[in-house]
């Protein structure tokens, strides 16, 4: 089982999308996503998306843990 802290997307070009903290990762499938919204990311490779809400519940949880 992976665990992924869910990271913000700045911007969507094509089948890539710019993260936060520079990096850009590639969407894999048919997964859509729209700037503002969270994303699952493993190995550099998007595998899930979050709603905006949901992204930043995850985080809270998170750092709430620490």
């Amino acid at each position: 089982m992976c665990f992924t802290v869910p990271v913000k997307v700045l911007q969507v070009v094509g089948n890539k999308a710019m993260i936060e903290g520079g990096r850009t990762v590639s969407l894999t499938g048919d997964l859509t996503v729209k700037k503002g919204e969270y994303l699952q990311v493993a190995g550099g490779l998007a595998v899930a998306r979050l709603s905006r809400e949901e992204g930043m519940k995850v985080r809270l949880l998170i750092k709430s843990l620490s």
